[in-house]
């Protein structure tokens, strides 16, 4: 049976991390101050794995892509926290700012993000390229089908040759605000992190597939759940 994951909220509004929790019902939220250990309010035992951001919504609008301040300070926390599974995300810069401000190119924001992690020698899992559409204070995947799937087969041959492990966390019904079709493939060679919210815990149970994935990695299951003091989302992961 795949293990159960906690997070917080969609990963496009997440402000910190996801925390992933080994069965259910038990779920926990952790919180944004990097000094304090990754909260494990309501675990019977410390989480599998913790999923942390590592490239956020804010540094789109001021800088055209940013990592994450608090990435390394949250890495550092999960450790200290006895949490040895780390994956991070990256919400990368890909549509037009209502700053102005241009997005950095693909290969320098993935080339600013991968420097961090190996700058700070950080040892992680999968590393996850957030595919959803964002408005408002910061804008994703807003230049029109055949320009957004240019730039996302521009992105998704660069994680294929990063030494990294990299997928995509994506969502089938937003497929078509960002693409022509919901078939439209960007990259279904890479794992799949799918969001499906349907209360049904378990990677086998996905089944709104798009873009030429057949299976998935992953499973967000129930979005905007509350518990132990905070908005969280419950996953399904592989094990």
């Amino acid at each position: 049976m795949d293990p159960e994951h906690a997070s917080q909220h969609h990963l496009a509004q997440r402000s910190v991390w996801q925390v992933t929790a080994p069965a259910p019902p038990v779920i926990s939220a952790a919180y944004k101050n990097p000094a304090q250990q990754p909260a494990v309010v309501g675990f019977a035992r410390t989480p599998r794995t913790v999923v942390l951001e590592g490239h956020s919504t804010p540094g789109l609008a001021r800088e055209g892509g940013a990592v994450d301040p608090d990435f390394v300070g949250s890495y550092n926390s999960a450790k200290a926290a006895g949490i040895t599974n780390i994956d991070a995300y990256m919400f990368a810069c890909t549509g037009t700012q209502p700053t102005g401000v241009a997005c950095k190119s693909p290969s320098t924001q993935l080339s600013e993000f991968q420097a961090v992690i190996q700058d700070n020698n950080m040892v992680l899992g999968h590393l996850w390229f957030d595919v959803e559409p964002a408005s408002g204070a910061c804008n994703a995947w807003n230049l029109g089908s055949s320009q957004n799937l240019a730039l996302a087969q521009q992105w998704t041959a660069l994680l294929r040759q990063s030494s990294y492990k990299w997928g995509i966390y994506g969502n089938g019904n937003q497929w078509t605000t960002m693409f022509a079709s919901r078939s439209t493939n960007i990259g279904s060679d890479l794992p799949l992190w799918a969001v499906q919210d349907d209360d049904t815990p378990g990677v086998s149970t996905v089944t709104t597939f798009m873009g030429g994935w057949t299976t998935a990695y992953a499973k967000q299951y129930d979005l905007d759940t509350t518990s132990c003091g905070g908005s969280v989302d419950l996953d399904s992961f592989t094990a």
